[in-house]
């Protein structure tokens, strides 16, 4: 190789190269390395600190999405628990209000009896009075006499407890 037969020539360069570069290697030892593995390990620190956080911020996120998921299950229960407290009031407001209306029919069934009751007792006295007027009339015709208070009456009451019986056997039949 002909770049080597002039070692002779570049001897001194090669040595004074050799010279330079350990000077260099020194200068950049000494000076260049130092802040720049400074740089490195700050770097590196600065990395790991990121990956531990980033680890620790993991291990939040589960923790918190571990509390969300127990509380959203808590709020799932106790609405459950207001759907059930809700339907349970729901059906005692209709049972009372069942009971009410019950009540009122029942009431409404008494005043009709109370009433077709009166209604009858007045019908039945109208009927006493002008049954009476007719057997009176009917009997003073027959006997072509007038009676006397007490035939009157007792004549009054047989004929009235006559039509009350057959109006109780009309209705029984």
């Amino acid at each position: 190789m002909p770049q080597f037969e002039q070692v002779s020539v570049f001897g001194s360069l090669i040595f004074w190269s050799v010279i330079s570069f350990a000077i260099l290697f020194f200068l950049l030892k000494k000076f260049a390395f130092p802040p720049i593995l400074d740089a490195l390990d700050e770097r590196e620190k600065k990395i790991r600190g990121d990956i531990e956080e980033s680890e620790k911020l993991k291990q939040d996120v589960e923790k918190i999405k571990t509390d969300l998921e127990e509380k959203l299950r808590d709020a799932h229960g106790k609405a459950e628990t207001i759907v059930q407290l809700a339907q349970d009031e729901a059906k005692k407001l209709q049972e009372k209000t069942v009971q009410e209306t019950e009540a009122k029919v029942k009431q409404v069934q008494r005043e009709a009896e109370q009433e077709i009751q009166s209604s009858r007792s007045k019908l039945l006295q109208e009927i006493r009075s002008y049954t009476a007027a007719l057997t009176i009339a009917s009997t003073e015709k027959f006997l072509k006499k007038a009676l006397d208070d007490s035939d009157k009456k007792r004549l009054v009451d047989e004929s009235i407890e006559q039509v009350i019986q057959e109006l109780e056997k009309s209705q029984r039949n």
